[in-house]
């Protein structure tokens, strides 16, 4: 999965996040980690060097687009906005003292006719449209008695075949999962764990710190479905601003955000994990490896393993091997979640990534 993006900030700001590039942090910050990456601000313009002040000449016509355009001249004292505003007037000519020329009072009563005449045109066609939606009905309604099967009659016109636009289960996928199951978390964990924790917890699981895997809270912002998630990371790939890391972590689903039992949880986390550009840019498709009900640590829990693929011009990695587990831990309100991602074709993490479940404990 990719590195660049908002993480929180490392100054321990709370709901803070600063943009990570790949290389650096940004000076920028923001409150939705779901912004676009920032900009890097323009160096400032030099001051333009001083025009000769002209000579005064007589104000010009009242037409527009005869004043000289905006900055053209400078200001009047208070700045930009003393000027009238678009469609807001113009000043009078000198030789005018105010009053309008012959020339705009003919413009305004031919305008004030025309308007009269083009709302008159408009009543009128609004009056036959009403009139003929009266008589399409009519029409309606005669071949509806047309086609009344207690008259025999079967000349009339059948209705048009209807277009279903209810989305259809696209197997694999599982269809589609609604954006309050996909967003709905607070995924930052409650609890930043230590640098020689040996063990990690997040919605009522715990899993051991895998060989090479290091705790790093900062990815827990892309899985926005899940609650209090404590992620362990390993780096894959890295090329110039974007990566490739495997994740393991653990944390909670909030039943009331649409998850109702393991298995459509499992199944909704997995689409909501292939649909985000955060996790899987470039995604191309998934192939589902096993499912299941399983037990972990005497508890009933469903898992799904997929292989999740990218085609990503910058990266070599062909996608993940994934693996969700939805566990009911007896939480009236919450499953415990355990994710883990390793990379297509790495034959050593995967094994490491099947040896792990057998350690996942209910706290």
């Amino acid at each position: 999965m990719t590195q660049a993006g908002w993480y929180p900030d490392p100054a321990g700001q709370p709901q803070t996040f600063r943009y990570w590039d790949g290389s650096s942090w940004s000076e920028q910050t923001t409150g939705d980690p779901y912004a676009p990456p920032p900009v890097a601000p323009a160096p400032p313009t030099p001051p333009p060097s001083p025009a000769p002040t002209p000579a005064p000449t007589q104000a010009p016509p009242t037409a527009y687009g005869q004043v000289p355009p905006y900055g053209a001249v400078p200001p009047a004292p208070g700045g930009y906005g003393q000027q009238p505003p678009f469609g807001g007037g113009f000043p009078p000519s000198p030789a005018s003292g105010g009053s309008r020329s012959p020339a705009l009072v003919i413009g305004l009563v031919v305008g004030a006719v025309l308007l009269l005449v083009g709302l008159s045109v408009a009543g009128f066609l609004g009056y036959r449209a009403l009139a003929d939606d009266d008589d399409n009905d009519a029409d309606a309604t005669d071949r509806t008695s047309a086609t009344d099967p207690t008259t025999g009659g079967t000349t009339g016109p059948t209705e048009s075949p209807t277009t279903d636009t209810t989305p259809t289960d696209t197997g694999s996928t599982g269809g589609n999962p609604t954006d309050q199951q996909c967003r709905g978390g607070v995924p930052t964990p409650s609890v930043t764990p230590r640098e020689d924790a040996d063990r990690v917890s997040g919605g009522g699981l715990s899993i051991p710190v895998p060989e090479g895997y290091t705790a790093d809270v900062a990815y827990a912002t892309f899985f926005t479905f899940a609650d209090d998630f404590t992620p362990l990371q390993k780096t894959i790939e890295q090329s110039d601003n974007l990566g490739w890391v495997s994740i393991y972590g653990v944390g909670g689903l909030r039943k009331a955000n649409g998850f109702e039992d393991p298995a459509q949880a499992a199944e909704a986390v997995v689409a909501c994990m292939a649909g985000s550009p955060d996790l899987y840019n470039h995604f191309t498709g998934r192939e589902d490896l096993s499912s299941g009900e399983i037990t972990i640590d005497g508890q009933e829990a469903f898992q799904i393993t997929s292989e999740l693929r990218v085609d990503d011009p910058d990266l070599t990695v062909e996608g993940d091997v994934s693996q969700v587990i939805v566990v009911d831990t007896g939480d009236a309100e919450t499953f415990g979640l355990y994710i883990t991602v390793v990379p297509i074709g790495d034959d050593e993490l995967i094994a490491q990534q099947e040896a792990a479940v057998g350690r996942i404990r209910v706290d």
